[in-house]
């Protein structure tokens, strides 16, 4: 997808809207940015009949976001009470969280695990700085996103509606970090790279679904190779997933905001759990090997598992800057 030019062109304008909305000191302009993301983000879904779909309603549950938006920016130029409330509601439909996290499974089957990944990380950034920016108490939001994203995970057989949800459970992690100054952006680029990893290792064995686990022949550095993505997902130690959520359950720990600290603990092992279902699955294996299912072996699975194993003590030595 990312070699042909024109979509490297709405590619570039996106990651230029982005960084429009992230270093914008107006409203207005912040806006601008969001629009030209969205826009640009759109064109990239594949043009199939389930993309299609996918692409309209991205695009409306945007619009009304954006209009929500505007309501609520209107509303504090009047000095209007109460418009933080709609802001942060606009914000958060903007970025699919829970309880406005529906349009996102709705969506998720028609896009490619790359574009997942932009969903997932690059276009939700401009929103969460604006949110970081607002003194606003957002624990319903983030009981409810960690709550919801571990517990209907546990049912899912699509790897997409799998880490959509996993991705609505690391989105509370994100939002209990943003009264912690830069803390957020250090978690949402380690989620960024184990989640990057993990999809490439899906994309190199052609998987769309747990069950097609069962069914394929893989070599053995591919297989530890999943296995340790999936378990740094959902944060084994010492894997690179384990790092930033022990960092940031230590700086809740310190603030002691005890009901979101137990539930952030409670959920993750919801989540480790299905992870390490996935894994079990993994290891019943038939010996059929479905022609669709080949795939080419590189070293690519190698570099995959060392990048996941021992990034881990790195980051503890970023950890004081915070």
């Amino acid at each position: 997808m990312f070699f042909n030019l024109t979509l490297m062109l709405f590619l570039f304008f996106m990651m230029t809207g982005i960084a429009f909305s992230v270093s914008s000191n107006n409203w207005m302009m912040v806006w601008v940015g969001l629009e030209i993301s969205l826009m640009s983000f759109i064109p990239l879904i594949d043009n199939s009949m389930v993309g299609s779909e996918s692409s309209m309603k991205y695009f409306i549950i945007q619009g009304v976001s954006s209009s929500i938006l505007m309501l609520s920016l209107m509303m504090m130029i009047l000095e209007i009470l109460n418009f933080e409330f709609i802001l942060i509601f606009s914000l958060m439909l903007k970025m699919g969280v829970a309880p406005l996290h529906v349009w996102v499974l709705s969506i998720i089957e028609g896009l490619s695990y790359e574009l997942m990944l932009i969903l997932f990380t690059f276009i939700k950034i401009p929103s969460i700085m604006l949110i970081s920016y607002l003194n606003y108490n957002l624990n319903m939001y983030i009981l409810m996103t960690l709550i919801i994203g571990s517990l209907f995970g546990l049912n899912q057989n699509s790897f997409r509606k799998l880490l959509a949800y996993s991705s609505i459970f690391n989105m509370g992690f994100i939002l209990s970090s943003l009264e912690f100054n830069s803390v957020w952006f250090l978690y949402l680029m380690i989620y960024l790279i184990t989640l990057f990893i993990l999809v490439k290792m899906i994309n190199l064995m052609k998987i769309n679904y747990l069950n097609q686990l069962m069914i394929n022949s893989f070599n053995i550095k591919l297989k530890i190779s999943l296995w340790i993505s999936l378990l740094s997902m959902g944060g084994m130690p010492p894997m690179l997933g384990f790092v930033s959520k022990l960092m940031l359950i230590e700086f809740v720990m310190m603030k002691l905001n005890l009901i979101v600290l137990l539930t952030m603990i409670m959920t993750s092992l919801l989540v480790m759990f299905y992870y390490i279902r996935t894994i079990y699955t993994s290891f019943l294996i038939n010996s059929l090997i479905l022609k669709w299912n080949l795939y080419n072996s590189n070293n690519l699975s190698f570099w995959m598992m060392i990048l996941n194993l021992f990034l881990f003590p790195t980051l503890i030595f970023v950890k004081p800057i915070f």
